[in-house]
């Protein structure tokens, strides 16, 4: 029957399976037809400049002081040691009232509030403050104070009486007061801060800490009535008279407030300051000081020492390539800021980039600690649909691309690195994977590829052992294509570049890697002790005579090399010195297990950096140079430190790699 049914109907059945094939070969092609597909390569970490830490800024030998940005605290004696200090707070209390204050009673800048009646109890304050020699300002009974001139009185003049006159008036009693202050403090999840007998400070059962009361500072900060009072330096109010501001530092350095203290022996001189930079708040509260000048000067340092850590930073230009679209109609194209975007950061921030875009427009959205800002972004062009020939030509497997530089090889256009400050965590995982070193496989002549930037220079196929001297040049396009391949060491490790030369401090993804274990190898044998980087990448060469390197010539264009120094030696980079130093003993010693090898040793150098030789035939450099260290893997740095080739001495690169027959004339750049 079946069979039967088959030979009847061939042909039907023919056409039905021929009209499956041509249908689905329509559905494939009205799929490829219709398919519209976008992609945004954005951005989600942006390799930020280096940024200094604003933890262990100052020395402060008597008392307790703290830093807080934007109201977080980022620095202090006594929070880096992850122990509060609780104080009593002395007038520095009165920042706490006139927060309650405005907002039990809130009225806007500009205006003055509501008025205030003197009453018997307010009047008795004033007298009992008066005969305790307690700071205090006249009223008189039945008199009226406006609640912005009452304020002024407070935290200019300090006036305990007037402080308590504020609670009792805007909450009905002290009680009442410390009560309502007591639940603000929960809501604000500071902890450590109890309210006493009175809104003054005066006594000293109203405590806190450093860490608290910096906080609390931002907020005055942040309040707009309350700010300008604490930034005014005199004022003359009807009945209470004419007052100057307590805190004689008013003005310097930018600071515009916020509160000071004194209450003898208990606590000692207080000192609450706060100043503007750029979008950012930073309050510094200064507990505990045995004189007033030392709250001064000791704030002062402070402060200083903060702005030179955090100056303002050119974080993003107008033109700058901050991502791009791809989609198979257009290959890609490229994001660029269409603004200039400066602003301080420091390590604590941790500052991050997204980019947002809708169609050939957005924005990069910075965030910096609490802040975030919009920096403009446009496509260079935007194609948001194929057109009609477009979609036909994709059905037949057509998309944008363009020719490689290497082999003839067919890629997608853009699929080159760009130079864009931006890197995606995609990216920057990839990278992390080359961290493990095969201690083997460098003696090999099947090089680890660490560059897809074609040269003249003949030993960038080594890999890590490339050369970059006088007499092994790259061009400028290779040197600045470089720098995408690299990746931040402050952003990924929190290695700091002390004395910033690029503001970039960017390594090789392994080198990096590498560098890490080292200095946490170095930090566990000497606690205290630390590197900073001097100049890793570097985009430029210097010009300071033979002894430095031109652009094209130096060992810095590599991506493998850092300037090391511990901080505890200071900042200069010399020779005089070096072996009293444990960082460069260290190194000298150690460097080679992790990759690393002492890129100019003295035993290379043809004697004191006065005479050099600018590399000769042999290997010599001409150059010594204790803090310059340079990436080349496990297995040839082992081999370079132990003087495998060198008769047991420390080996310069170029005669490493010449002895090897990897570089046949040093003078004359050549390989084999």
């Amino acid at each position: 029957m079946l069979k039967q049914f088959l030979q009847e109907n061939k042909l039907k059945i023919c056409l039905a399976g021929l009209g499956a094939v041509m249908l689905g070969l329509f559905v494939w092609f009205l799929v490829c037809f219709a398919m519209v597909e976008t992609k945004l390569e954005l951005a989600t970490n942006y390799n930020f400049p280096a940024s200094n830490s604003l933890k262990a800024l100052y020395n402060l030998s008597e008392g307790d002081y703290a830093v807080a940005v934007d109201g977080k605290i980022v620095g202090g004696k006594s929070y880096e040691l992850g122990e509060p200090e609780v104080r009593p707070t002395a007038s520095t209390a009165k920042m706490i009232l006139g927060l309650a204050v405005m907002y039990e009673k809130p009225f806007t800048e500009g205006e003055t509030g509501e008025t205030i009646t003197i009453t018997d109890e307010m009047y008795e304050r004033y007298l009992w403050y008066y005969a305790n020699n307690g700071s205090n300002t006249r009223v008189i009974n039945g008199g009226e104070i406006s609640e912005y001139d009452a304020l002024m009185a407070v935290f200019l003049a300090s006036s305990n009486n007037m402080a308590d006159s504020l609670a009792i008036w805007a909450f009905g009693s002290l009680d009442n007061y410390r009560e309502y202050a007591t639940n603000l403090l929960k809501e604000w999840g500071l902890t450590h801060t109890t309210i006493g007998e009175d809104a003054s400070g005066f006594h000293d059962n109203t405590t806190s800490t450093a860490e608290e009361l910096a906080i609390i500072g931002s907020k005055v900060m942040a309040e707009p009535v309350l700010s300008k009072i604490v930034s005014t330096k005199s004022y003359e109010a009807p009945m209470a008279g004419e007052f100057e501001n307590t805190n004689k530092i008013l003005g310097e350095l930018g600071i515009a407030g916020v509160k000071t203290g004194f209450i003898g022996d208990a606590s000692g001189y207080c000192l609450i300051t706060g100043y503007r930079q750029g979008e950012h708040t930073i309050t510094v509260s200064l507990l505990g000081a045995p004189t007033r000048q030392r709250s001064f000067d000791d704030s002062l340092a402070i402060v200083e020492a903060i702005q030179k850590a955090t100056p303002v930073t050119s974080l993003v230009k107008a033109g700058q390539v901050v991502g791009h679209y791809d989609s198979w109609w257009t290959g890609p194209v490229e994001i660029k800021a269409t603004e200039d975007f400066s602003e301080m950061i420091w390590a604590e921030a941790e500052p991050t980039a997204d980019l947002v875009m809708e169609g050939a427009t957005g924005f990069l959205n910075i965030k910096i600690g609490e802040k975030e800002f919009r920096v403009s972004v446009e496509a260079d062009s935007h194609n948001a649909e194929p057109s009609f020939w477009e979609r036909i030509m994709r059905v037949f497997g057509w998309e944008k691309t363009v020719e490689s530089s290497e082999a003839g090889e067919k890629t997608t256009e853009g699929d080159d690195d760009h130079t864009s400050e931006l890197a995606t965590n995609e990216s920057a995982d990839e990278n992390s994977e080359k961290t493990e070193v095969d201690e083997t496989s460098d003696n090999k002549d099947d090089f680890t590829q660490v560059t897809n930037i074609p040269s003249d220079n003949c030993t960038i196929k080594l890999g890590y052992l490339m050369l970059i001297n006088p007499n092994f040049t790259v061009t400028t396009d290779f040197i600045d294509a470089r720098r995408s391949e690299l990746v931040s060491i402050s952003q990924l490790y929190g290695i700091v570049e002390g004395n910033a030369y690029n503001g970039d401090n960017l390594l090789d993804a392994e080198a990096a890697a590498h560098l890490n274990e080292m200095v946490k190898a170095y930090e566990a044998e000497y606690p205290g002790h630390t590197f900073e980087t001097r100049s890793c990448y570097r985009a430029r060469g210097t010009t300071c005579g033979r002894l430095c390197a031109a652009t094209g010539a130096s060992d810095h264009h590599t991506g493998l090399t850092c300037d090391l120094l511990d901080p505890v030696y200071g900042t200069s980079l010399d020779t005089d010195t070096y072996d009293q130093h444990i960082d460069w003993q260290w190194l000298y010693a150690n460097s080679y297990k992790y990759g690393f090898i002492d890129r100019f040793p003295y035993e290379w150098a043809g004697g004191p950096m006065s005479e050099p030789l600018n590399v000769d035939e042999n290997g010599s450099t001409g150059l010594f140079e204790t803090w310059h260290y340079r990436y080349v893997g496990v297995g040839p740095a082992t081999e370079i430190a132990t003087g495998k080739y060198n008769n047991g001495q420390y080996d310069s690169l170029e005669h490493y790699l010449k002895a090897r027959g990897l570089v046949t004339d040093l003078k004359n750049g050549r390989c084999d």
